[in-house]
C-alpha cells in the first residue's frame, strides 16, 4: 500500500523515511502516525536494513501535532475526525514505534521541531540538525500535559533539572543551545547538511550490523523506569488537562495569534 503522508526511500542499506506534510509543517495526525507505524513494521523486515534516518520535507522536521486535532481534543473545535484517533496513547505509539527498532535511528532535523515532533526526534538514537533550527517542548505554553515521551526522553539526555526547565516553561531553543545541553550530537550548517547526515549514516552502516544491533540492545538495558510506564502517565494526565479551560485557550491563543491567558482551571 503506497504511502499518502510520508515517504520511505533506499539508499543502500539506509532507509529514510520522511514525514510529508511541508505546507503544513510536518504536522503530526493520527493517519501519518499509523503511516509511520506501517514504514517501521516495513524496516523492522528489511534484512538488509542498517540504519533509519527520519526527517521532514520542506523547512520543518515537525511543529508537532496538527492544531485541528489539539483543538478538538480540548474542545475548542467539534469538527470531526480532527482528534487524536483514540486515547493520547494510542496517537503516542504510532509515531514512538521508531524506538523499538533493532537498528540505529538518526533524526535529521532539518529545521524546527517543536512539541510532539521534539518527541519524535528524540525517540530515535542520534540527532544532527541544521543550525537554524529550533527545539522546544511547548505543551505548557498550550496549556497541557507533555506526551510522546517527553518525560522519558528528555530527562535522560540532559537530567532532571534541565529537562525541568525546558518541560516547566516551554522554551524554546536554538540548535546551538541544544547541542551545548547534550540534546544534539551535532549542528551542520544548512548547504552542508545533506552531506553530513549522509556521512554519519553511511559510517553506521559500514559497521558489523550484528554488534551494532547488540549496541543498540547494550545501551537500552539498565534504565530504571521503561517507555511505557511513562507513556501510561502522560497519556493519563495529557488526557485530564485536554479537560481545563487553560488548554481550550491556549490553543485559541495560538490560533488567534495572540498570548494565552491562563487562569489555572
Amino acid at each position: 500500500m503506497p504511502y499518502e503522508h510520508i515517504h520511505l526511500t533506499r539508499d543502500g542499506h539506509v532507509v529514510t523515511l520522511t514525514l510529508n506534510r511541508p505546507d503544513a509543517r510536518n504536522a503530526m495526525t493520527p493517519a501519518m502516525g499509523e503511516e509511520v507505524r506501517r514504514a517501521v513494521e516495513e524496516v523492522r523486515a528489511d534484512a538488509d536494513a542498517r540504519v533509519l534516518v527520519v526527517t521532514g520535507a520542506g523547512k520543518a522536521f515537525s511543529g508537532g501535532g496538527d492544531l485541528g486535532m489539539l483543538a478538538r481534543d480540548a474542545g475548542v473545535s467539534e469538527r470531526a475526525g480532527d482528534g487524536m484517533g483514540g486515547p493520547p496513547r494510542d496517537f503516542y505509539k504510532r509515531y514512538l514505534s521508531v524506538h523499538s527498532l533493532p537498528i540505529p535511528t538518526i533524526a535529521a532535523i532539518n529545521g524546527h521541531a517543536i512539541g510532539a515532533g521534539f518527541c519524535f526526534a528524540l525517540a530515535c538514537d542520534l540527532r544532527i540538525a541544521v543550525a537554524d533550527a529550533k527545539l522546544g517542548m511547548t505543551f505548557t505554553k498550550l496549556g497541557i500535559h507533555p506526551g510522546m515521551g517527553a518525560t522519558y526522553f528528555l530527562p535522560r539526555l540532559i537530567g532532571s533539572a534541565r529537562a525541568g526547565e525546558l518541560l516547566f516553561s516551554g522554551r524554546i531553543v536554538d540548535a546551538a543551545e541544544a547541542e551545548r545541553l547534550g540534546i544534539l550530537n551535532r549542528v551542520v550548517a544548512r548547504d552542508a547538511f545533506p552531506a553530513a547526515v549522509k556521512q554519519l549514516a553511511d559510517e553506521i552502516a559500514a559497521a558489523a550490523p550484528i554488534a551494532v544491533r547488540l549496541v543498540k540492545r547494550a545501551l537500552a538495558r539498565g534504565l530504571e523506569h521503561s517507555l511505557d510506564d511513562a507513556l501510561d502517565l502522560e497519556s493519563m494526565q495529557q488526557s485530564a488537562t485536554f479537560q481545563t479551560a487553560d488548554a481550550r485557550e491556549g490553543i485559541k491563543a495560538v490560533i488567534e495569534k495572540r498570548q494565552p491567558q491562563f487562569t489555572g482551571t
